[in-house]
């Protein structure tokens, strides 16, 4: 059997292999966890993602500033939207460049709300980080953008 000249570590193949193969699972674990603890707070899993990005903006973000930060369907964005403002979490302002495309804002009970998850979710992940190394999860980030950078590409050609 012919030995693969461009792999550095012929035992490196494998193991990558496996973990992308763990990917789906642990995404699901994550989301569920996720979504436990959004519940506490009123908050459904794509509550919790818009609320987040709107938190991590410097300035109000457009519906489709929105999706695209979030890579996801335009609809199940609009209808997420439509719920996190039926729910009190989030008001709309005009945007004077576009009559028909306002921008959304936290209200107080969404910034307090999505705050409230992400230190629960922090907690949890301080108890994760007490069997880890700094390297492992430095090293852990670059192989997970890597991966991203990898399969984003292949996916838009």
């Amino acid at each position: 059997m012919e030995e693969n000249t461009l792999l550095k570590d012929p035992e490196l193949m494998p193991l990558l292999y496996e973990g992308i193969q763990l990917t789906r699972p642990l995404l699901r674990y994550i989301t569920s966890a996720v979504d436990v603890t959004s519940q506490k707070h009123g908050v459904s899993v794509g509550e919790r993602a818009v609320l987040e990005v709107l938190l991590n903006s410097e300035s109000p973000l457009t519906a489709p500033a929105i999706t695209e930060r979030l890579d996801l369907k335009r609809q199940f964005v609009a209808r997420v939207l439509t719920a996190c403002k039926t729910a009190g979490f989030v008001k709309t302002q005009a945007n004077p460049d576009h009559v028909r495309s306002h921008f959304y804002v936290l209200t107080t009970k969404g910034r307090t709300a999505i705050c409230a998850i992400r230190g629960a979710e922090q907690a949890i992940l301080e108890e994760l980080l007490q069997s880890l190394t700094a390297d492992e999860v430095r090293a852990h980030l670059k192989v997970q953008k890597a991966l991203f950078d990898y399969f984003a590409s292949l996916a838009s050609s």
